[in-house]
């Protein structure tokens, strides 16, 4: 009750931050603002030791060489939509084992002993380790719904690679602390972080609510 007016704005706060009670309790003065893929605020020791865990198994369940692979991806650019998840599935289905159905393999008995001696470190390391932290307050979330279909914005994200967010549309969504409780991979997961883009995007969110930025 010492400051009642204090008032906190959060751009973009690592994720293994502070523990939920924290993170909840310091919703009535704490706003904070996360755009779309951004790594920061997802990062944590659990959510990396999930996706390392999560590309050792995929690495052990690949079936084609990573020529065969990638002379794949390649010969697919511009033909499908990303978002085909029928067509996406299909592809994983030739190029993975399926997950009960792994052959064996000297990565996979590899992968097997080394899993075996991080579930034996965890157990050592007791509760302590195991605490999951949270970015702070209420979040704000903006989330990549659209993309204008301009000449100039295609020529942006040919250049660099997808890493523009030139002519992405955005959408303003309320988030709970741990829906962010995993890394998405995606060319604009770095680049999300960016402080000129949090800013030009909130201020495009901001417009489109009547507020003058």
């Amino acid at each position: 009750n010492t400051f009642s007016d204090l008032r906190c704005t959060c751009y973009s706060p690592p994720g293994g931050f502070i523990t939920w009670r924290l993170a909840k309790e310091c919703s009535d003065f704490v706003n904070t603002f996360i755009l779309d893929s951004d790594l920061v605020p997802r990062l944590s020791i659990n959510n990396m030791e999930r996706l390392r865990d999560e590309v050792l198994h995929l690495l052990a369940r690949v079936k084609l060489s990573k020529y065969d692979i990638a002379k794949r991806i390649y010969s697919l650019r511009g033909e499908v939509e990303l978002g085909d998840l029928d067509f996406l599935l299909t592809q994983n289905e030739d190029m993975l084992y399926p997950q009960d159905d792994i052959p064996d393999s000297e990565f996979l008995r590899q992968l097997q002993r080394f899993e075996s001696i991080q579930q034996e470190r965890r157990s050592n390391r007791g509760v302590s380790r195991s605490i999951n932290l949270y970015p702070p307050g209420r979040i704000v979330h903006l989330v990549k719904t659209g993309q204008s279909k301009n000449c100039l914005h295609g020529v942006a994200g040919c250049i660099t690679c997808g890493l523009s967010n030139a002519g992405f549309e955005y959408t303003a969504i309320r988030k709970e602390n741990d829906d962010f409780n995993e890394i998405e991979i995606s060319p604009t997961l770095w680049t999300d972080h960016f402080p000129n883009r949090v800013c030009m995007e909130i201020e495009k969110v901001a417009k489109s609510f009547g507020i003058d930025t």
